[in-house]
């Protein structure tokens, strides 16, 4: 953006919640009140959850807790997108599955929200699952 028109806006920096369980209750809340809103009948196991906010964190810190360095995607891994990308898999689950949400649904809606910006994220992305998700 061009500093013209950054003087004529106000901006805030919001740094994403450090806190893995904070987030993981914030997605979790916010992914149920969406998808009843929505009403759609799916429950997200807390352990989906817990996977899904864990890869967003080691994805946007660059490493995960056991120290494995990890390739920093373009895109922004905020907990906004972990919500998205549990009430697109829930929705996903329940139109176009059997209804219950799996690792399965949280991976392909994850492809998707890193590759959108950044195609050539998708390197990052098979490093990450080659090297990280390979020992689960």
């Amino acid at each position: 953006m061009s500093s013209a028109l950054k003087r004529r806006f106000n901006f805030e920096t919001v740094a994403p919640i450090d806190a893995p369980i904070l987030e993981r209750q914030l997605v979790l809340n916010q992914t149920q009140a969406l998808l009843a809103e929505s009403e759609v009948p799916v429950a997200i196991a807390p352990n989906i959850i817990e996977l899904l906010v864990s890869k967003f964190h080691d994805l946007r810190s660059g490493h995960t807790p056991e120290g494995t360095v990890v390739e920093r995607p373009t895109t922004v891994m905020s907990t906004a997108e972990a919500v998205a990308v549990s009430v697109s898999a829930g929705l996903d689950a329940y139109y176009l599955d059997e209804g219950s949400v799996t690792v399965g649904h949280i991976v392909r809606n994850l492809v998707g929200t890193v590759l959108k910006d950044n195609p050539e994220d998708a390197k990052k992305l098979a490093h990450y699952f080659n090297t990280v998700l390979s020992c689960i």
